[in-house]
């Protein structure tokens, strides 16, 4: 459906760089599939989280991690360090 505010987000979206309309599509994405996502789980999604999560990920990847991966495993290793 092609509107007046359709054209309007063309001509703004023409002028921004590269990177900024990456972001304005990413948001794009993000807006078509928040429906989806339960609310209160939202913030898993941003891309700071999910950065957080490819950190973690290359970090037990190098063997970085306390206890044996279970949650029990790090309560163990927690309390052993106190």
């Amino acid at each position: 459906m092609h509107t007046r505010i359709t054209d309007e987000l063309l001509e703004e979206v023409a002028e921004l760089k590269p990177a900024q309309q990456r972001a304005v599509l990413d948001f794009v994405h993000f807006l078509r599939i928040k429906a989806a996502i339960d609310p209160t789980q939202t913030y898993f999604w941003t891309r700071r989280w999910q950065q957080f999560e490819q950190e973690a990920d290359r970090a037990k990847g190098h063997g970085k991690r306390l206890g044996d991966g279970t949650v029990k495993g790090l309560l163990h290793a927690l309390k052993s360090k106190s």
